[in-house]
């Protein structure tokens, strides 16, 4: 897991990103006993509660950038995902 997070720290472009959420995949199947959220329904939630707790997760010289999120687009990717092919 500590590769993934490594990696997470890394990702300033979509490629990376794409790669990013590939390795995600990968990682659950060989390390699902690492995750906590290994169900859809468990892992939405998850990142549900993460988010209503990210400002205080980010030490406050961070907070700023949590303001020009798009959250818009962040919604479209997860809705997205579960539609497109």
């Amino acid at each position: 897991m500590s590769n993934i997070y490594e990696n997470l720290k890394k990702i300033e472009n979509r490629e990376e990103l794409v790669r990013f959420i590939s390795s995600l995949v990968d990682d659950l199947k060989n390390n699902s006993e690492d995750w906590a959220n290994i169900s859809l329904e468990d892992y939405l939630n998850g990142m549900a509660s993460w988010i209503e707790d990210m400002e205080g997760l980010y030490p406050e010289s961070e907070r700023e950038q949590l303001e020009h999120l798009d959250w818009k687009l962040v919604a479209m990717i997860l809705y997205s995902g579960s539609r497109y092919e």
